[in-house]
């Protein structure tokens, strides 16, 4: 009980303290939240993921393990939401979204603060290369099924040449490889504001919160959640084992698998009218669930 109280209080109280106060920010203050969000994405991950993998201790390796890991835990999750949403004799409409809910975690928002927070960046470095692949393996297969199936190749593709955090990681990357030396002046104030990302993104969270309420199946965002936060976290464990990733890279890879549903959905969702009130239910019960899963999973491993 000593080690989950402790837990809790340096780790996960302080994350939902910062996601409180976006939530009671945007409950009294108007924003523009569609704004703050693309700041995030364009500029604070990329800056953030450039300065990270240019002093980067990953080995080529080990990022492609991460990427394998990535990959077939996601093929995993996609067979069990899939048979779990048939069980449940969800409609083609609500099954996009169950999936949707299941596949996509919140790694960024709520992932990059806990490693932070529990482990250090060199965990963070890691859970980066985690969230450049969700984002494409996101704007791919996940437009397709928030889709049913209609998006088209030459779509995802444009989608995808649009992210800033690809081009970020493979800078990155060239950098460290071929040992550049970027000046102090400009590599630290690159790095001040990609360091700036841990609390904007739990504020931004929580002001996106605060238009989430539950409004579908509660009886399905339950289960959705179970999946999410748990059921994703124990298949990491074996394949993490059988592919023998390091301490840092095994924790990483398996917290980030058991983190609450990626708030992204839902935008997926309305654009596609592919149930976003099912998806926006998921989002608020894993979030919340989560405050409890994330203080286990940080105890076990």
């Amino acid at each position: 009980m000593d080690i989950l109280a402790t837990i809790f209080i340096r780790v996960i109280l302080p994350v939902f303290v910062m996601v409180a106060v976006g939530y009671l920010a945007a409950r009294f203050l108007p924003f523009d939240l569609k704004t703050l969000s693309r700041f995030g994405l364009y500029v604070l991950v990329p800056c953030m993921t450039f300065t990270a993998m240019a002093r980067t201790t990953i080995s080529a390796g080990e990022f492609q393990q991460i990427i394998i890991f990535y990959t077939i835990v996601f093929v995993l999750m996609w067979a069990i939401s899939a048979l779990t949403a048939r069980a449940l004799k969800l409609d083609a409409i609500n099954t996009s979204s169950f999936i949707i809910s299941i596949l996509f975690t919140n790694c960024v928002n709520v992932g990059f603060p806990v490693l932070q927070l529990a482990y250090g960046s060199a965990w963070v470095e890691r859970a980066l290369v985690y969230s450049v692949l969700m984002q494409v393996f996101l704007q791919t297969i996940g437009v397709y099924l928030a889709a049913g199936g209609k998006a088209t190749v030459r779509g995802a593709l444009q989608r995808v040449v649009q992210m800033p955090g690809i081009y970020a990681m493979f800078i990155g990357f060239a950098v460290n490889a071929l040992r550049i030396d970027i000046p102090a002046p400009i590599f630290d104030p690159l790095k001040l504001v990609g360091d700036s990302i841990v609390p904007f993104l739990l504020v931004v969270l929580g002001m996106q919160l605060a238009s989430v309420t539950v409004r579908g199946n509660l009886g399905v965002a339950i289960i959705a959640t179970g999946l999410r936060l748990g059921v994703a976290g124990l298949i990491s464990i074996p394949i993490a084992n059988a592919f023998g990733l390091e301490t840092i890279t095994r924790q990483a890879m398996i917290l980030e698998n058991s983190m609450p549903t990626a708030i992204f959905g839902v935008a997926l969702a309305q654009e596609f009218d592919a149930a976003p009130d099912l998806i926006t239910s998921i989002i608020l019960v894993s979030t919340l669930v989560s405050i409890v899963t994330l203080t286990l999973w940080l105890a076990i491993l």
